[in-house]
């Protein structure tokens, strides 16, 4: 085998990174940093790599060799606070802005940027509130008269919004979403402007509608056939994705229905201005967003009145507190009297899941017999929807059945799963035998494992949605607690839907506990799933009437039904 010099080396090394193959780069900058520990353009690409790889803790050592070699590195603290955010490790993160604001090596957005953290993984209550008051104060400050500080969006400015990480929580969050779109609006001048279409309609109803997720994502699965049925001879549909959506499967359907002629996509450029300039171009009566939240830039797209009428759903299930999203679409089995007091949007009601969800494929069977297994409990969840109140939730079930299992499944990184390890283990009540992360599972071993389980155990505060779509693929029940947040009463709207009778929703937690025992432990667990199965197959899969719903709603608040 040749052997190659340091230089040739550097040289393949950096054309992979070039050509977006970190993980060959890494290997090779890997063998490079082993001869030459201190050079910093080896260490330079190679936290890259790192950074690219999401290796976070590989990406967060390269770059603090970076800072004990050349401690005024361009760049090299806020790249190590982004990391550290990531890690959870927010404290750290904090430290490192502070000290590159006072060498003058990070961007000043950090400034208003470290106190708007908030813990995925947070250790307890205490700790969910100190980070809430830390967040109000921030905003408070800038809200306040004297704040004159203006930032510059399309100048590498952009501040990480809350609004997500606030969302998995018991608080309520309606009134500091609305300051906090209050604060941005503020610091970004750009968010102030304003445009909407004429206030007449002439011709069909010009319709655009924005995720970054319009790909093999969960946004695509839920969306992609509720936006395929908007009616051609009433609407003209855009689609604008971003620079960031991944190809996919899902993005190729989209590419397929514009050569139909069903809809235009569009790929928005990557400055916030250019993206406003595009949409003008656009001249759109209504404007969709499916998950406002999830898309960094396309949070702050959504603060803006770009359309007559702006509508969101429960893609990201959290209410925006802007005035320039007028109604939340959802169905009226999501919602109780109380709702509409938690939402800044008028809730716009329809029947169904505003959704048309293809029914899941698996490749793989399950037999009777596993079908029926008891005991098995699982959370499939993202891990940072676990409240710290659910924790005892576990250990209740565990010490009430003395045969439970308990299953989660870990993140890629495993960032999730050592945080809340930690968390679990600080108790005595924590079982490592009994309770079990399984390390990431490929889609179909995902299906498979929920049909497994005995009964699914959704979140409190902030429940599932996919997934429970996904479960039902076998029909396993899912117990589920509802607040009056919609993010924690889709399971219960799903329920409603497929017409289940005394399904396994909570009042509390101890009957949640008491519920997911029972069902654990039925001996009719086999015929149950049959029965959860056959209902979404009728009720749940493929429901063409949701996009009836979908057109006829849009249509009425023109008056063009």
């Amino acid at each position: 085998m040749k052997k190659y010099s340091a230089d040739e080396l550097f040289k393949i090394a950096y054309s992979h990174l070039q050509k977006k193959d970190y993980e060959k780069s890494a290997g090779l900058f890997e063998k490079l940093v082993k001869n030459h520990p201190d050079n910093l353009s080896i260490l330079r690409n190679l936290a890259h790599c790192y950074a690219h790889l999401k290796e976070f803790e590989k990406t967060e050592n390269c770059l603090r060799k970076i800072i004990n070699i050349k401690p005024d590195e361009p760049f090299v603290y806020q790249i190590l606070a982004s990391t550290l955010k990531d890690q959870d490790k927010l404290e750290d993160a904090i430290s490192v802005v502070d000290e590159g604001l006072k060498k003058n090596l990070i961007n000043e957005k950090w400034e208003i940027q470290k106190n708007l953290f908030f813990p995925k993984i947070p250790f307890n209550k205490e700790e969910i509130k100190k980070y809430r008051q830390k967040i109000e104060k921030e905003i408070e400050k800038i809200l306040n008269v004297n704040f004159q500080k203006k930032l510059d969006y399309d100048k590498d400015q952009i501040i990480v919004p809350p609004h997500v990480d606030l969302s998995y929580s018991d608080w309520d969050n309606l009134d500091l979403n609305k300051r906090n779109v209050q604060a941005f609006k503020k610091l970004y001048k750009v968010l102030n402007q304003e445009t909407r279409a004429n206030e007449v309609i002439e011709g069909k109803i010009r319709i655009g509608i924005i995720s970054e997720f319009f790909t093999d994502h969960t946004i695509g699965k839920l969306y992609k056939n509720l936006i395929f049925s908007l009616d051609r001879t009433k609407f003209e549909t855009f689609i604008f994705h971003s620079q960031k959506t991944h190809p996919g499967n899902i993005f190729n359907e989209f590419k397929e229905k514009e050569k139909e002629g069903v809809l235009k996509n569009e790929i928005l450029p990557v400055k916030l201005s250019e993206k406003i300039n595009v949409i003008k171009y656009f001249e759109l009566d209504i404007i969709f967003y499916p998950d406002i939240g999830m898309s960094i830039e396309f949070y702050y797209l959504a603060l803006i009145r770009l359309a007559k009428y702006q509508i969101t759903t429960f893609g990201h299930p959290e209410t925006t507190g802007s005035k320039s999203i007028d109604y939340y679409l959802i169905s009226k089995n999501c919602v109780n009297d109380n709702t509409q007091k938690h939402y800044s949007e008028k809730l716009l009601l329809i029947e169904h899941l505003p959704m048309i969800y293809s029914k899941p494929v698996c490749k793989k069977k399950l037999s009777e017999n596993v079908l029926k297994r008891k005991n098995i409990y699982s959370c499939p969840q993202t891990l940072f929807k676990l409240h710290p109140d659910f924790d005892q939730i576990i250990f209740d079930i565990l010490h009430k059945d003395r045969k439970a299992i308990v299953y989660f499944i870990k993140d890629k990184n495993k960032v999730w799963y050592k945080k809340l390890i930690n968390r679990l283990s600080g108790s005595e009540k924590y079982d490592s035998n009994r309770i079990i992360f399984l390390d990431p599972l490929n889609y179909h071993d995902y299906l498979l494992h929920l049909g497994k389980a005995s009964v699914l155990l959704d979140p409190i505060y902030y429940g599932a949605g996919n997934s429970f779509f996904e479960s039902m693929l076998f029909g396993t029940p899912s117990v589920t607690l509802p607040t009056e947040h919609i993010k924690s009463r889709l399971v219960l709207g799903a329920y409603k839907q497929m017409e289940i009778k005394d399904p396994p929703i909570a009042e509390n937690i101890p009957n949640y506990v008491d519920l997911a025992v029972n069902y654990a432990n039925r001996d009719d667990i086999g015929e149950l799933k049959s029965k959860y199965r056959k209902a979404a197959e009728e009720k749940l899969f493929d429901t063409k009437k949701a996009g009836l719903e979908f057109n006829k709603v849009i249509l009425d608040l023109f008056n063009l039904n």
